[in-house]
């Protein structure tokens, strides 16, 4: 009878095993589950969750981090500054279609990327390290603009698209100031425009949410990546090109140079571009046509650009055009520009970089 009792007891033990060990699999796979908690716009405001969360003490440094090594060019010699000396830029997510300009925070920008998106459309990557302002209208993260972010180590602000980023092998060097995943209190909306051509913010509101969520905004040393003389300086040789002319698509774009200001103004079809703001047309020193091979997304809708590479670009500035070299060691490093075998120093004023693929590529026109 004992026999029998101790059998009984064994076999009921395995069944409550089992049990636990199946309750335990439901547990766990409730908690990567991708569903998010609704918020009251209280707690969209004030939310500080842990995965946006600045790097405690212990962490280990990110790659953004990490200390130079030995095989890191050596920076520019003479009278130089980093383009970001005092403070890591918000780079601003902004939409390029006519409905949307002009955009404001243009001429507060040091630096913008235009790409390609989707059908054709551009963006713009706009990076700034402004004290007050306005920016926007703000759009949706894109993938092939995190290598840019990463690199900049930039305070991305942006409205949606999260996934993009989760998927980026660059995930843990964005630091997000996403309007859709709680950062929506330092956005607003205006009424001139329809949505989602009207979701704006300030320089002092992305700041401000950037020292809350990430701490210090001020780097221990200057960020790694381009550099400004102090003054306008032609570099010797080069061509002739006081107009720059080309297209993604219908849209007829061209820069012109301004002889007065050593300065260039950009064209959307025969209209000068001005900031919404100052009502003022840019004055850009130098530009930078850089062609990357495009291609798909997993998706098939978001375009896909290798950065990780080293090639030709050419380099406009004071009416001149100058063939240039450039390199990128890895996704977080920076681009390195050389011209004629040393890195190349910018000069004072907006830089603005234009990334083409082969089609847009083929319509440039140097004047």
């Amino acid at each position: 009878m004992k026999k029998y009792l101790i059998i009984l007891l064994v076999v009921c033990l395995g069944f409550s095993l089992i049990g636990c060990k199946k309750k335990a699999k439901e547990a766990d796979f409730s908690e990567i589950t991708d569903t998010e908690p609704v918020q009251t716009s209280s707690e969209l405001a004030t939310e500080a969750t842990t995965t946006n969360l600045p790097a405690t003490e212990t962490e280990a440094p990110t790659e953004t981090e990490a200390e130079p090594t030995e095989t890191e060019p050596p920076l520019p010699s003479g009278d130089v500054e980093p383009l970001f000396p005092d403070r890591y830029p918000i780079a601003a997510m902004t939409n390029n279609k006519a409905a949307a300009r002009p955009q404001s925070g243009l001429s507060k920008a040091k630096l913008i990327y235009q790409m390609m998106t989707e059908a054709r459309t551009t963006r713009l990557l706009m990076l700034l390290d402004a004290t007050e302002g306005v920016i926007g209208p703000i759009r949706s993260a894109r993938p092939a603009y995190l290598d840019l972010v990463a690199q900049h180590q930039a305070f991305y602000v942006y409205a949606g698209n999260y996934r993009v980023i989760e998927a980026s092998p660059v995930k843990n060097n964005i630091r997000i100031l996403d309007a859709l995943k709680g950062h929506y209190g330092m956005y607003y909306r205006t009424t001139h425009r329809k949505s989602p051509h009207n979701l704006y913010t300030t320089m002092e509101a992305a700041y401000k949410r950037a020292e809350k969520i990430y701490g210090s905004i001020t780097p221990s040393k200057p960020v790694r990546g381009l550099y400004t003389r102090s003054e306008f300086l032609l570099p010797a040789g080069g061509e002739p090109a006081t107009n720059l002319k080309y297209n993604f698509s219908k849209t007829k774009e061209a820069f012109k140079y301004n002889e007065k200001t050593q300065t260039y103004r950009k064209y959307n079809d025969g209209q000068v571009l001005v900031d919404e703001q100052t009502k003022k047309d840019l004055q850009i020193a130098n530009i930078i046509v850089l062609h990357r091979p495009h291609g798909l997304m997993p998706n098939g809708v978001h375009n896909k650009i290798n950065w990780v590479d080293q090639d030709e670009a050419t380099y406009l500035t004071g009416g001149r055009k100058y063939t240039i070299t450039w390199k990128k060691a890895s996704h977080t490093d920076p681009i390195i520009y050389y011209l004629d075998g040393e890195e190349l120093v910018l000069n004072p004023g907006l830089t603005w970089i234009i990334v083409t693929d082969d089609r847009a590529l083929n319509t440039v026109i140097y004047e």
